[in-house]
């Protein structure tokens, strides 16, 4: 569990993991060696993630023992160097709740917002010993580990040794690794880690929201869209346990996202499925998303409260802890209401239509693009959709009301899923570049709605509430400070529009998706040319 371990690959060993044949132990090695064997240790440890694996593909693992959290590098399966480590009583699920600055530093990029959850459980039997020469010399440590599931140990899954080299002895590590190697322990192999996931079924998988769906130009449109919504879907449902128990914010917010993903393709790519069956489908997605509309503007306004605090002098402060205190009883009710509908029949239900509707197994009455090669489809409705912000950019200025500025927001989004979804059908270069200035007006256009809404928000809450005069200051400096903010994104927005609507950025929307129209096309859609 200790140490850092690398293969054998010289006379020279810093030091060697072996994996072996059974329960093989070091009595063997009393025929060479006078072995010196220390007191037999238990130790019950536990393994820590997130539900998106983020420490194990950042090549980290976070295991505790007792009240010590130790956060080791991943090598292979195997536990290697200890970055830090901390000891708490409490059981730590934030980057955040942990207290020491290098825990905290390691693992906030790691984490994000996501929850740590006790992955697996195992429990580790290790003997030490150390052999001596013929003169008493110590020349080699060894720790010799068999690892069984769960705290009692119900199965034993794997037996290792690690074998730790004295400086000047590395001879004698060189001769323990032959004499065990021709006993059938190997230097590769699963680690202890690999073992207990394997025996909990548990297989580290990458999440993404942005998956691809191996889709070519001439895939026709409804298999094209059909293979998007049932993606998504299944990441949707993924998710919703998270929700239920209420784990981390995410869940909720990667939920929302995918239901809003599956309406945006089905409006955009237009005329793949009988218009009233989409609309339909549609107004499905829309409920769902309601019904958790109220608790994710709450998870909003509490993320935010770090950030809400430090906008004011100190003095002013202490006035909104009234408000997020508000804000977080109001939540503890929200989730038991939003947990019920989503639990319920009903709602399983509505989930259980939309994947029936976009099975394979459907057969869908006719439509007009339905059977049409995606490729022309899509770039068309690309370029149009780029074409639109360009016409609304052109009357954007200073006294542009917000509604217009929110209208850009959600025709760049709606932009934004049509490169996303169709990602494979665009040249990676042009792609990446389109991708790169659209994700630099997006984010500015999100500071300036946020901005916005929050500003709402605050004045709502104000309104609602019996508040004395320290509230009012504090909401109303709040306030100032967001307005003052929206104005000057207002400023990198015009900016961020001017260079997306430049000659050169036009330029390469229309060498990308301006195509000449295949006949088929033109034939089933004649209004394509407006």
């Amino acid at each position: 569990m200790r140490g850092r371990f690398v293969e054998v690959r010289s006379q020279r060993i810093d030091g060697v993991r072996l994996v072996l044949k059974g329960d093989h132990g070091p009595e063997s090695l009393m025929e060479e060696w006078d072995v010196e064997f220390h007191q037999q240790q238990k130790r019950t440890v536990t393994f820590w993630d997130t539900f998106e694996w983020g420490l194990w593909f950042s090549g980290h693992v976070l295991h505790s023992c007792g009240t010590v959290y130790h956060l080791s590098t991943l090598d292979d399966g195997w536990l290697g160097e200890v970055v830090c480590e901390e000891e708490s009583s409490n059981t730590l699920r934030f980057w955040g709740d942990f207290k020491t600055a290098a825990m905290r530093a390691s693992l906030e990029g790691m984490l994000g917002l996501r929850a740590l959850t006790a992955l697996i459980e195992g429990s580790f039997d290790v003997r030490m010993c150390e052999l001596r020469n013929e003169v008493g010399k110590i020349v080699c440590r060894l720790e010799w580990s068999s690892v069984s599931s769960g705290k009692r140990g119900e199965k034993e899954l794997l037996h290792y040794c690690q074998i730790m080299p004295l400086l000047g002895y590395e001879g004698e590590t060189t001769r323990v690794v032959k004499h065990l190697t021709l006993r059938g322990a190997t230097t590769s192999g699963k680690g202890p880690l690999e073992a207990l996931l394997r025996h909990a079924k548990l297989e580290p998988q990458k999440y993404t929201l942005k998956p691809s769906f191996g889709l070519t130009a001439e895939t026709a449109a409804r298999e094209a869209v059909g293979r998007i919504v049932r993606t998504i879907m299944k990441i949707a449902d993924r998710n919703v346990p998270g929700i239920l128990k209420d784990y981390d914010t995410e869940f909720l917010h990667d939920y929302r996202i995918c239901l809003r993903k599956i309406r945006s393709v089905l409006s955009l790519v237009k005329e793949v499925y009988p218009a009233e069956e989409t609309r339909r489908m549609r107004t499905i997605l829309g409920d769902l998303a309601r019904q958790t509309n109220r608790l994710r503007d709450l998870d909003v306004y509490l993320l935010a409260r770090e950030e809400y605090c430090g906008l004011l002098p100190p003095e002013l402060r202490p006035a909104l802890k009234g408000m997020f205190e508000d804000y977080a009883a109001e939540r503890k009710v929200v989730v038991r209401h939003t947990v019920a509908k989503l639990s319920a029949h009903a709602t399983r239900q509505k989930l259980r239509k939309i994947e029936a509707y976009f099975s394979e197994e459907n057969p869908h009455k006719p439509s007009t693009a339905a059977d049409l090669p995606v490729g022309p489809l899509v770039f068309r409705c690309i370029y149009k959709r780029y074409r639109k912000i360009c016409r609304i950019a052109a009357g954007i200025g200073a006294e542009t009301p917000d509604e217009t500025v929110h209208e850009v927001r959600i025709e760049c989004k709606k932009l934004r899923y049509l490169l996303e979804f169709f990602s494979e059908l665009i040249a990676k270069d042009d792609g990446a570049a389109m991708q790169k200035m659209l994700r630099r007006l997006q984010s500015r256009l999100g500071d300036f709605n946020d901005a916005s809404v929050q500003q709402k928000s605050l004045l709502t809450y104000f309104e609602q509430g019996e508040n004395g005069c320290d509230v009012a200051l504090g909401v109303g400096g709040l306030v100032s400070v967001l307005y003052h903010r929206q104005q000057k994104t207002r400023t990198l927005i015009e900016q961020s529009l001017e260079e997306f609507c430049s000659g050169s950025t036009a330029a390469i929307f229309k060498r990308t998706f301006k195509r000449p129209i295949l006949a088929s096309v033109t034939d089933a859609l004649p209004g394509i040319h407006q």
